[in-house]
């Protein structure tokens, strides 16, 4: 008994030291094959708040300002069901691969083809509908997590065991998140991750981009086919709804972008440079994003339509948010012009995206 009670003490004290240090970790539910998924909360000295689950290592709060930016669903079964990739970590490869095949050194490789015959974002076994392992730290300038992943040689038909790990950190004096990936291979592949994390500046339960201005460093864009599928060219954004080196409303050009905005940006940085490429604003915040990556996918939530409702009690409406997912390239493996996306043994890959908050 004595035992029992000490070890409670312990995991007690434990708890308050880690909830005293800006973070704190609680079960958030059981899957529906019994695996046990905890929510993490951080809080900085500012009192911005980052929290996140440990399925899909899902973003699912940034409150800053007294209002939370990310929109999210109200429980784990939610998320289980949900196909809307909602702030969870997408791989092994992101975005569309036509025909669901590509070539690497000579052989090709036969993805799983969805119902329109392209390989999508990892399915049908993605990596946002698995539990990741979870290492907390605490940091004298930051403070996060540690997600790792291991996925197998052959995991969804891609070569190559990878090993992968991504950090969400916080900074302690300023409202700023940072992502931060990892990934190495036992054989040649290809992949792309990315978080598929939905933004509204006003609040996640706004469901407007009314008032909402991007100005974006891309000075180029992928031109695609009807399923969003690229040929290969990168065409010049002047004079295209697709312009943003100035600031402009996503909202206003919503009519001349037919479907709604799903397209790939190519930053005018130089490939593999951290630097910054984007500002947004609305409802009287500013974010500031930096990454290393050479693209962004803007995508502006074309597929919600009411039917699921959000952790706020809000149905979520088509075109009530932006997703910012920066990445490389749909269909890179395919196109010898577009920056590379091979993996190979002895090789490390590293890229990080950051995004910083202040009053506009």
């Amino acid at each position: 008994m004595k035992r029992l009670t000490l070890l409670a003490a312990l995991l007690a004290a434990s708890a308050c030291a880690t909830a005293a240090s800006g973070i704190r970790a609680e079960a958030y539910g059981v899957t529906q094959s019994g695996q046990p998924v905890q929510k993490v909360t951080l809080e900085n000295a500012r009192g911005m708040r980052l929290a996140y689950i440990d399925y899909g290592a899902t973003l699912i709060q940034a409150q800053v300002a007294g209002r939370n930016v990310i929109l999210s669903l109200p429980d784990l079964a939610a998320f289980e069901r949900t196909r809307g990739r909602y702030g969870a970590i997408i791989g092994r490869y992101a975005g569309r691969i036509a025909n669901a095949r590509y070539t690497l050194d000579g052989k090709t490789v036969q993805l799983v083809p969805n119902n329109r015959g392209m390989a999508i974002h990892g399915d049908p076994a993605p990596y946002d509908k698995r539990v990741w392992r979870r290492e907390d730290f605490n940091e004298a300038e930051s403070l996060g997590s540690i997600y790792r992943l291991h996925s197998p040689d052959g995991d969804q038909n891609f070569p190559g065991a990878m090993d992968i790990s991504v950090t969400y950190r916080l900074l302690r004096n300023s409202d700023e998140f940072r992502i931060e990936y990892e990934a190495r291979t036992s054989a040649p592949t290809v992949h792309n991750l990315t978080n598929h994390v939905y933004f509204n500046l006003a609040g996640a339960a706004a469901n407007t981009l009314e008032g909402h201005r991007f100005r974006i460093a891309a000075d180029r864009y992928l031109e695609t086919d009807a399923m969003r599928i690229p040929s290969g060219a990168m065409l010049d954004v002047a004079g295209t709804p697709f312009d943003f080196r100035q600031a402009a409303s996503v909202h206003d050009r919503l009519p001349s972008v037919p479907g709604g905005y799903d397209h790939s940006l190519v930053f005018s940085k130089p490939d593999g440079a951290y630097a910054p490429v984007a500002t947004v604003w609305g409802g009287g915040l500013r974010m500031e994003v930096s990454t290393s990556e050479p693209s962004v996918q803007l995508y502006t939530v074309n597929g919600f339509n009411g039917g699921e409702t959000g952790s706020e009690g809000v149905a979520y409406q088509r075109y009530g948010a932006f997703a910012f997912e920066t990445q490389h390239l749909p269909d890179s493996p395919n196109h010898a012009n577009f920056p590379g996306t091979a993996l190979y043994p002895g090789q490390v890959y590293r890229s990080r995206t950051s995004f910083s908050f202040a009053a506009d």
